[in-house]
């Protein structure tokens, strides 16, 4: 009887830390390689990993709001560089105080959103076409914006000096993650909103049948996930010290990533914080190590993919398999 019961065990924890266990696997490769052995595992490869991946982190929990609901955000990478945009010429251009030009980023993020949302669940429109469109629009516009030219002229110090240096130790953009992941988790955990967001996830007729209403919650995932691409679109603003209209729509890409990833991590099956942070932080790892190592610049994008179909595939086994589908 106890071996019995023990595989089940086993196979639970090697589901919930299998992707633990590897990124620590990685550190140690990469701080024993001759190559990346002096570079690596210093203090200040860690923290420009921390501070680079900021942008990246908050975008894969922005992205996990619609995806707990069961909706797809192909627009997160275009908001963020919409919210850079308009954050930077609020701020330089119309010389509005830094606090305004931030609201005006999130804002402007949190509208692409609600859009998003009015399109997928008061009009039927497919999540992934709806936001892929969303995507694209949104990036015409920012090029009919600023002609393809980068804002980098009167960009307010206290705004750039939120995305550099150190506070105690820790760069500045860590403390915007944590600030954010908390948010996130405690709404998904502990709150009856995202209780819901998960049962309209899960079936969207049972959840009608409990008396929630389906297209609001799904509305208000794409609201949120908006202002939280909003929040990253500032901070790369902040971290960058300029807006560059060509490059937010990459960001997608990585964040969906890291979030797959961590469907398939902690909380198996399910999309959570602690797993999208890990995911974030392994895909970040093993490009910097890679990097370090003397690999090419194509491999950054060849491994997002790679990992984003690896993820996806066994995230959708791992769901199967716990709702007893074949």
């Amino acid at each position: 009887m106890s071996p019995r019961r023990g595989r089940p065990g086993l196979s639970v924890m090697l589901e919930k830390y299998a992707l633990a266990a590897m990124f620590i696997v990685l550190c140690l490769a990469f701080s024993t390689m001759s190559s990346t052995a002096e570079t690596f595992p210093t203090l200040a490869n860690i923290k420009n990993v921390l501070g680079s991946e900021s942008v990246i982190a908050i975008a894969a929990l922005a992205s996990i709001l619609p995806l707990t609901c069961g909706q797809f955000d192909l627009s997160v990478g275009a908001i963020i560089g919409l919210s850079s945009i308009v954050t930077a010429s609020a701020a330089a251009t119309h010389d509005l105080p830094v606090v305004v030009a931030v609201l005006a980023g999130v804002l402007a993020g949190a509208v692409v959103g609600a859009f998003n949302g009015w399109l997928v669940a008061y009009r039927g429109v497919n999540a992934l076409i709806a936001t892929l469109g969303t995507s694209t629009l949104v990036a015409g516009l920012i090029s009919l914006y600023t002609d393809n030219q980068i804002i980098s002229v009167g960009i307010p110090e206290g705004l750039t000096n939120l995305g550099s240096g150190d506070l105690l130790g820790i760069p500045r953009p860590v403390y915007a993650i944590v600030i954010v992941a908390l948010f996130v988790y405690y709404l998904l955990r502990h709150t009856p909103y995202g209780r819901y967001l998960s049962s309209v996830g899960a079936s969207p007729a049972s959840a009608r049948l409990v008396g929630l209403n389906v297209p609001r919650m799904i509305l208000s995932s794409f609201v949120l996930s908006g202002a939280l691409s909003g929040i990253a679109g500032v901070l790369l603003l902040a971290r960058a010290g300029t807006a560059n209209p060509q490059v937010g729509p990459g960001f997608t890409l990585a964040a969906l990533s890291a979030a797959f990833l961590g469907a398939t991590a902690i909380r198996p099956g399910t999309f959570n914080v602690p797993g999208t942070l890990l995911g974030v932080l392994f895909v970040a790892i093993s490009v910097n190590g890679l990097v370090l190592a003397g690999a090419a610049d194509w491999v950054e994008p060849t491994f997002n993919g790679a990992a984003l179909l690896v993820a996806v595939t066994l995230s959708t086994a791992i769901a199967r398999r716990r709702t007893g589908q074949s």
